[in-house]
């Protein structure tokens, strides 16, 4: 669960805002991060050929999305009890908590 989603451009409605700026084939930004979405921005994605978007998930609430978060969290406990407390399974746990749950954004 995640404050993001893809969106089919199809589906996208003006007032929608990204999660991520969105880049041409050659990576240049198209649209910056949290820009709030005009039916001109749309149509102008459209006619370059993006067909999806990450938008921000405005349906979860923070305490919903907390709660997965705790649920997720005592899972990867279990799935890591027998490793110990070893370097390498400290790292690894902390980066796909990161990555997971997006710690960093």
């Amino acid at each position: 669960m995640n404050k993001c989603m893809q969106v089919d451009l199809d589906d996208v409605v003006a007032g929608m805002t990204l999660w991520e700026a969105v880049l041409d084939g050659r990576g240049d930004v198209l649209l910056p991060e949290a820009a709030v979405l005009t039916d001109a921005m749309i149509t102008s994605l459209r006619r370059r050929g993006i067909d999806s978007i990450y938008v921000v998930n405005d349906d979860i609430s923070d305490a919903d999305l907390q709660a997965e978060r705790e649920r997720g969290r005592q899972r990867l406990g279990v799935l890591f009890r027998k490793c110990g407390n070893s370097p390498a399974s400290t790292i690894l746990l902390q980066q796909i908590s990161d990555y997971r749950w997006g710690d960093a954004k």
